[in-house]
């Protein structure tokens, strides 16, 4: 191989790894936690079981989400790194979705399939929006929208 070739190799294999660690959702083992965090959310879920964390950024801030499944549902509750609940989710029924969040879709993905829904809410339980995963044309996508319907953002899944 060429030097030059080589060089180029390192180069994009440490992108890649570079790419990797700034990723928006970062696993974390219950031990790179912040203790505040594990502290309230056992508290608030002292039966929770096989509880997954990430690191992410909510609202430019550091953030980290507890995750964990219950009677078939899934539940996430991020936290602020001093241990401040800032948002809850939780799957539902795809046929619950508000009418004006599936005309949205429909509207922007007209041969879209809704596979999954998450309500998401405030600390205090009032709706916030939700987050939709469907199928269009071959593609998966993750549709985050407001209460009202209109699309806040939308990612490949």
């Amino acid at each position: 191989m060429k030097p030059h070739s080589l060089i180029l190799t390192v180069v994009v294999a440490c992108m890649a790894m570079v790419g990797q660690a700034n990723a928006e959702e970062k696993t974390q083992s219950k031990h790179q936690v912040p203790k505040m965090v594990i502290a309230a959310f056992e508290k608030a879920h002292p039966n929770a079981k096989e509880v997954k964390f990430e690191k992410e950024t909510f609202e430019g801030k550091e953030a980290y989400e507890a995750e964990y499944q219950e009677n078939g549902k899934e539940y996430e509750f991020l936290y602020g790194a001093e241990g401040v609940l800032l948002q809850k989710e939780e799957t539902i029924d795809t046929k619950t979705l508000p009418e004006s969040v599936v005309q949205a879709i429909s509207k922007a993905h007209p041969k879209a399939v809704i596979k999954e829904a998450e309500k998401m809410m405030n600390p205090d339980g009032t709706v916030t929006g939700y987050e939709v995963e469907v199928k269009a044309g071959g593609k998966e996508l993750e549709l985050e929208l407001d209460t009202g319907g209109k699309i806040l953002k939308t990612e490949p899944e």
